[in-house]
């Protein structure tokens, strides 16, 4: 399926309807800027909405997934499979390049933090960059990686491309965060660990 002539079947067919791009977002609960991104071919709909989108511009999902208006009666089963195999890969590349972004992110994210505290520390003893590693570090990262892919998962959600994984290695982070959090509080509550004097 190719993206510049997906988004100018978009462009026709709501523009058959009379509808703006703004129009058209309002019905599907997304903004006019992730339409406008379908139309110049910049990139797909999430899977989830094809069928109102097909819907909203009042063709078949066939339609939609082939770009071009079929006659109900003149499409073969193989065809039908093809065509819904051609859609099915453009989304898993989609979401392919979402982890990838998000990962890059986290990477990125990572990196920096690292960087900035190694060599904030680099004079201190080995148990000292230990204890900065997982005390420091880490937290850091959780916490900073969770609210930049949560930025980014809102910016992505915005614009109408998918975010699912980009919420759901948020939440993974923020999950570790909460956890390496957790464990010193409750070795002190339960009266485990050392008792600092």
């Amino acid at each position: 399926m190719d993206a510049k002539i997906f988004g100018a079947f978009i462009a026709e067919c709501r523009k058959e309807k009379n509808m703006t791009q703004a129009d058209l977002a309002m019905k599907l609960n997304i903004t006019d800027k992730a339409v406008s991104r379908w139309e110049r071919g910049i990139g797909f709909p999430d899977i989830n909405i094809i069928e109102p989108l097909a819907s909203a511009l009042e063709i078949s999902v066939l339609d939609l997934m082939k770009s071009e208006r079929i006659l109900s009666n003149a499409v073969t089963k193989e065809e039908a499979a093809d065509i819904i195999t051609d859609t099915l890969h453009a989304v898993k590349l989609q979401r392919r390049q979402e982890r990838k972004n998000a990962l890059s992110v986290s990477g990125a994210t990572a990196v920096a933090v690292i960087l900035a505290l190694f060599f904030d520390s680099m004079q201190r003893k080995m148990d000292t960059l230990i204890f900065t590693g997982v005390g420091v570090v880490f937290p850091m990262f959780c916490a900073l990686g969770f609210l930049t892919l949560l930025g980014n998962g809102v910016r992505r959600k915005i614009i109408g491309k998918p975010c699912g994984q980009t919420f759901a290695i948020a939440l993974v982070l923020l999950l570790l965060l909460t956890i390496l959090m957790g464990i010193p509080f409750l070795i002190g509550a339960l009266g485990i660990g050392p008792v600092p004097n």
